[in-house]
């Protein structure tokens, strides 16, 4: 996908591809799953260099930055400028691949909704290896492709920059093939009104959740 496909109209407006946060990236602020997110990554690295792939406007950046020294990557111009309101962390606009970083740089790398997106993930995860310290911590945020693909492709809602639908058993074949020794798979679904919040995750019924997280070691 060209760079211009994450302009402003994919992140904000009425038809925008978070229709389902009422057509704004940034009501994403309100979701417990930001904190949870980061009491999961605890579980193995307390401390040290974090780097967020696809950052977007900075919300997880921003929840690291409690632990972390956080850093972010986007390719989207207008998201790194939108950053600047919602977190005080490190962004920068760069690629998915080819990482700006030396070797063996962070303790944490994170990819939350962005591994779908990238056409040649396979030239990403190589460079998130050689990005990661031995040890480290890779998670991913995935969507499951049985809600996303299929049912709001049915529906005419799926998101078209979509095009690595891969199922988890999937994705944990293509990590294994990377040296990543799978830790934890939990599915999860998160949502928040007002000041109503709602989160639920499951280990032992991972692939009925919209949402997939799957944590790594290098």
């Amino acid at each position: 996908m060209g760079k211009n496909v994450y302009d402003e109209a994919y992140f904000e407006g009425r038809d925008s591809n978070y229709w389902w946060t009422v057509g704004r990236y940034g009501n994403l602020r309100q979701f417990p799953h930001w904190e949870e997110m980061l009491k999961v990554i605890q579980e193995f690295r307390r401390g040290g260099r974090l780097l967020d792939v696809g950052c977007a406007y900075g919300l997880l950046v921003n929840e690291a930055s409690k632990c972390f020294e956080s850093y972010g990557i986007d390719i989207s111009r207008f998201a790194v400028k939108k950053s600047k309101e919602y977190c005080k962390g490190n962004i920068s606009r760069a690629s998915a691949v080819n990482l700006p970083f030396k070797d063996e740089s962070f303790d944490v790398i994170t990819l939350v909704d962005t591994l779908e997106h990238v056409s040649n993930f396979n030239d990403c995860l190589k460079d998130i290896v050689r990005a990661l310290k031995k040890g480290g911590i890779l998670l991913l945020q995935l969507p499951n492709p049985l809600i996303w693909a299929h049912l709001c492709g049915n529906l005419g809602l799926e998101d078209e920059t979509h095009i690595n639908n891969f199922r988890l058993e999937q994705w944990q074949r293509i990590l294994l093939k990377y040296g990543f020794k799978i830790e934890k798979c939990f599915g999860f679904i998160a949502y928040a009104f007002k000041k109503a919040k709602f989160f639920a995750k499951s280990e032992r019924a991972a692939s009925l959740f919209p949402e997939l997280w799957i944590i790594t070691k290098k």
